[in-house]
């Protein structure tokens, strides 16, 4: 039993199943790949919509095609007015210009094929496309993948590296237009920079970000577990029938600055459920919570996958 992070992968014995078997991080430059964007309603791909695809199939360093699409949902298309501010996408235009989500994922998921995949802040896109891929059967999307982020973040150390921070270093533009195909071929435009002017400590630096560690081993210092620390400081709690077992999910949440509780108390922050016992209303676990949560208390439940792929987004980062 284990519960590790190899090369940037969350890895735990037991509930593996319960993680995004999204593919390998390789900081690397290479010639042949599929460079992607996607614009979206949010950030939490468990509630939030795709709105547009974009991507450019790139052979030898050059762009021999692209793909770009609008997409609409079945039921619900609103859009919030913040990101109708941020890339002018409404629900009239999806409505009017996009296509049915199966059609455009099935669409992007053959464009893609078994290319390695580039983007920028990509572990962001892959979470949404991996979901829709899932959810429409169609070919798992575990392709291996380059962050172009992680590059600017050893490229540009100690700076703001955002997308437009980059481009506007580099002469590439002034301004980010926040749509899938254009920002593919923005980020195109940095990747290729960075090919030309990384030397091979800084590469070599990239590579060595990615996380390895032990969580059950002993307790993480500040410099293992960053900024993204997904438990820090919060009190959870394990509920029965979980896959994780249940010592040493407590032992790994100790050990990243959390504290695993036995019980739900009015301090707890995360109460932790088995999958299937999310949406019961009758689970006792939860119950005592919103009572707690009635008289005061901000104590939230989790799904065990959405807590496990918390922890993947971490160990990626």
């Amino acid at each position: 039993m284990s519960i590790k992070v190899k090369n940037g992968v969350l890895q735990v014995t037991g509930a593996q199943t319960k993680i995004r078997a999204k593919g390998q991080e390789t900081p690397a430059f290479i010639a042949d790949y599929t460079m992607l964007d996607i614009e979206t309603t949010g950030l939490n791909p468990y509630r939030d919509h795709v709105t547009e695809l974009g991507a450019l199939k790139v052979r030898d360093g050059v762009v021999i095609d692209q793909y770009s699409s609008l997409a609409y949902y079945p039921r619900s298309n609103k859009v919030p007015a913040m990101i109708t501010k941020l890339n002018g996408i409404t629900e009239e235009m999806l409505l009017n210009e996009g296509i049915p989500i199966k059609e455009a994922m099935t669409a992007f998921r053959q464009f893609i094929g078994d290319d390695v995949i580039i983007g920028y802040n990509v572990n962001f896109d892959l979470n949404f496309l991996y979901d829709l891929t899932e959810k429409f059967k169609l070919p798992q999307l575990n392709n291996d993948y380059v962050d172009v982020l992680r590059l600017a973040r050893v490229y540009y150390p100690r700076q703001h590296n955002r997308l437009l921070d980059c481009i506007q270093r580099a002469g590439i533009a002034e301004c980010e237009q926040h749509h899938g195909l254009a920002d593919s071929i923005d980020t195109k435009k940095v990747y290729d920079d960075f090919q030309a002017n990384f030397t091979a400590e800084q590469l070599e630096k990239a590579q060595g970000k990615l996380k390895n560690v032990d969580l059950l081993a002993a307790e993480l210092e500040p410099w293992e577990l960053g900024f993204r620390n997904p438990v820090n400081n919060k009190k959870i709690v394990f509920s029965t029938g979980i896959m994780m077992d249940d010592a040493e999910a407590a032992m790994m949440v100790n050990n990243m600055n959390g504290e695993a509780q036995s019980e739900v108390n009015p301090e707890t922050d995360y109460l932790v459920l088995a999958d299937e016992n999310f949406f019961k209303q009758n689970n006792a676990e939860w119950q005592r919570a919103q009572k707690f949560n009635q008289a005061g208390s901000k104590i939230k439940r989790l799904s065990e996958s959405y807590f496990l792929n918390m922890l993947d987004e971490w160990a990626r980062s």
